[in-house]
């Protein structure tokens, strides 16, 4: 039995932003790899579950990372140590670096 995507998704809550950009990638190489494969499935294979099946996990699980990437994103890149390391240096090469 296949775990739900929103089990799944959970894990990478607390992820970094390049561990759920990676998990992203996947989900879409998956997806794409359906999409072009897809004449060449044949019904009758016996794999469990069946590729059909796991498209439709891997478009849930696409559309609930996304959130999750998203809020990494802000997290460590607006918001963050990144966007303050980022700033921080414009600050200071603007005010000089004694005033920041």
């Amino acid at each position: 039995m296949m775990m739900a995507p929103e089990q799944y998704v959970e894990q990478f809550e607390n992820a970094s932003y390049q561990e759920i950009l990676k998990v992203k990638n996947e989900l879409i190489s998956e997806i794409s790899k359906f999409e072009h494969d897809y004449d060449m499935v044949d019904s009758d294979w016996n794999i469990c579950p069946k590729p059909d099946a796991r498209y439709q996990w891997n478009l849930e699980a696409l559309g609930l990372i996304a959130s999750i990437l998203s809020k990494a994103f802000n997290r460590e890149y607006e918001w963050g140590e990144k966007a303050m390391e980022e700033y921080g240096g414009e600050m200071r090469n603007f005010y000089g670096n004694n005033e920041v």
